[in-house]
């Protein structure tokens, strides 16, 4: 019992480190086998069986027209027919002996001519039918012959079983080439039928472990499913109001969970573009994987942007605290710079002193700049929403600076959507926002180039577009585009994006970049539509 115990502890070690193609590739095949040999065993079995079946119903028949025929050559005594036939029968296959006996028991034709004439024990059972086996594997058949009532002798055969067993074995030895031609012929399909199963069901599980390996090593890519239908063409939808209209997988989007739910009627896990996308129990298992990876992508983002949230909070803080430093200990001393400065050039004359004169009212002058930069962004100002036009707050900012662009040589645009109604905003701020994104256009921008100002409504939403063509923003700089102190030019604080993306977010909004280097660069602002404060 032990011996058996650690043994199949082995095979089963054993097995365990083929891999799930070879095991399934083994275990198919090990099954083909036995179905084959076992298959092979019942059919040899039955054949051999129905043979010697025949062989005795045969020799049983063949033995009752013997004893009817003899009948007319005991009453006449006919010795040469007697053997004969006695001669026929000892061809048969397995025929040890055959012989006839009249009423006194006397041999009258055996296939042993040296027995003629001896006479074998005579009793009750002489004259009557039976069979019977003895030790030495011959078996007897007795069948008397009568002529109407009156007993004129027997009829007896010997068959040896060992020579029948012989002789069925023989007759099936063509069975068993064609039957070992069948199974290896089968076997080799067999081979082939199962090398092709087992890589069709381990081919979805090789591409789960490389799509495992990939989340391992932070890649968040989805599962190659090539089941995948589109719910628009199974159900000839032309509603491009669906979330995931044209979309694959859109079980994995929440907004198109709810419009099934509320327009079909129907749970993604009961949708029949859900289940046949899915497949098989390992197409179910795939599509579970890769909702964990769009979860794991949703919480990423969700991860990534609260850590340039916390960034942003971080050097906001630091601005606000280095902000009020600044306001306390060098803005005074610059006012009494730029007021000393205006002292000495309004009552004391020369060209050399007008002109250092000139620089430091200059440079005092940049400096309050960015001081003031400094506190706009860091010190918190409410909202003072008002219901008005965004359009016609554009269209000041627009004319404000359209003079100093032209003088430039620039070319600015202007397409305003009528359609946009008025709500409430801070028309204050977002003249601050308008004159922040004109005034880094015209940075950069030169001569000849174009900057386009456009504003859409998108649903409950109001897009406005500011767009150059300019030198552009090379791609590795845009996320760091409204980081506080980021900036491209050469002059400048650095909080003046920062500040659109502040005023925008208190409103409920967001703004992006659109950005190619050499192609120019677009900025827009997305505020949502409020009727009501």
């Amino acid at each position: 019992m032990l011996i058996r115990k650690d043994f199949l502890s082995t095979f089963y070690k054993l097995l365990r480190s083929f891999s799930i193609k070879s095991r399934i590739f083994l275990s198919f095949l090990f099954l083909i086998t036995l179905l084959l040999f076992s298959v092979n065993f019942l059919i040899i079995n039955y054949q051999k069986n129905s043979l010697k079946n025949q062989y005795y119903e045969g020799l049983t028949h063949n033995l009752e027209n013997f004893s009817l025929e003899v009948v007319d050559w005991l009453v006449f005594f006919d010795p040469l027919k007697l053997e004969e036939k006695v001669s026929s029968l000892k061809n048969l296959p397995g025929i040890v002996y055959v012989m006839v006996v009249d009423k006194n028991g006397r041999i009258v034709a055996h296939t042993n001519p040296s027995k003629l004439g001896q006479f074998i024990p005579v009793n009750d059972s002489t004259f009557k039918t039976w069979e019977s086996l003895d030790n030495n594997g011959i078996k007897h058949f007795n069948r008397p012959v009568f002529k109407e009532d009156f007993s004129l002798g027997a009829v007896r055969i010997g068959v040896s079983e060992a020579d029948i067993n012989d002789f069925i074995e023989h007759s099936i030895n063509t069975l068993k080439r064609y039957m070992l031609f069948i199974s290896g012929v089968f076997l080799l399909v067999a081979l082939v039928v199962a090398y092709f199963i087992s890589i069709t069901l381990t081919k979805p599980l090789n591409k789960l472990k490389k799509s495992i390996q990939k989340v391992q090593a932070n890649k968040f890519e989805f599962c190659e499913n090539e089941k995948l239908i589109l719910c628009k063409d199974f159900y000839q939808c032309k509603d491009y109001r669906c979330p995931s209209y044209g979309k694959t997988r859109c079980w994995l989007n929440e907004d198109s969970k709810k419009w099934c739910k509320s327009v079909l009627k129907i749970e993604c896990e009961d949708c029949f573009v859900y289940k046949y996308s899915c497949g098989d129990e390992l197409g179910y298992v795939i599509e579970s994987f890769n909702k964990m990876v769009a979860d794991l992508r949703s919480y990423m983002e969700q991860l990534d942007k609260a850590t340039k949230e916390k960034i942003k909070l971080e050097k906001y803080s630091a601005v606000s605290e280095m902000a009020m430093v600044v306001a306390h200990e060098i803005k005074n001393p610059l006012n009494s710079i730029k007021a000393a400065c205006s002292y000495l050039k309004t009552n004391f004359k020369g060209k050399v002193l007008q002109e250092f004169l000139s620089i430091i009212d200059k440079e005092t002058q940049r400096l309050n700049e960015l001081i003031t930069g400094f506190l706009t962004y860091a010190r918190p100002v409410p909202l003072k929403l008002e219901k008005t036009q965004i359009n016609n707050i554009i269209k000041e900012i627009i004319n404000l600076v359209k003079p100093e662009f032209e003088e430039e040589g620039k070319q600015i645009e202007l397409s305003l959507d009528p359609s946009i109604p008025e709500f409430y905003f801070d028309p204050y701020q977002l003249k601050q926002v308008m004159l922040n994104l004109l005034v880094n256009a015209g940075d950069a921008t030169k001569k000849g180039d174009k900057i386009s100002v456009a504003t859409q409504r998108e649903g409950g939403l109001v897009v406005i577009s500011v767009k150059d063509t300019g030198e552009g923003i090379p791609e590795e700089l845009l996320d760091k585009v409204f980081e506080p102190f980021f900036t491209t030019k050469v002059t400048g604080s650095g909080l003046g994006l920062a500040c659109v993306e502040k005023i925008v977010r208190e409103h409920g909004g967001k703004v992006s970049v659109f950005s190619k280097k050499g192609e120019g660069t677009e900025f827009k602002v997305f505020l949502p539509i409020r009727y009501e404060i």
